[in-house]
């Protein structure tokens, strides 16, 4: 690899940071996430995470097929509501 480029642009990880971890042992998306925060910022691993899966998939012992989970908000709430709770 000659060149570092951002895997995942919400936290601001780099490729060289999980080659790093890679390097360290782990060897699944769900260890390289929890020790780089890659996949855990706004987007919730819906841009990174099939690229941090596929980066992952060589270096497991054994076949692996934990997906990243994205978790949508239940329900939004708009700054007036939010306001509203806020007073009492």
């Amino acid at each position: 690899m000659t060149e570092d480029f951002i895997v995942c642009r919400c936290e601001n990880i780099y490729m060289s940071e999980l080659q790093s971890i890679i390097d360290e042992g782990a060897t699944n998306a769900r260890e390289l996430k929890l020790k780089s925060r890659a996949g855990m910022g706004f987007c919730t691993s819906r841009t990174c995470g099939p690229f941090i899966e596929k980066l992952t998939g060589d270096h497991s012992a054994e076949p692996t097929f934990i997906n990243l989970k994205s978790q949508p908000p239940i329900r939004t709430l708009s700054f007036s509501e939010l306001m509203e709770g806020g007073a009492e």
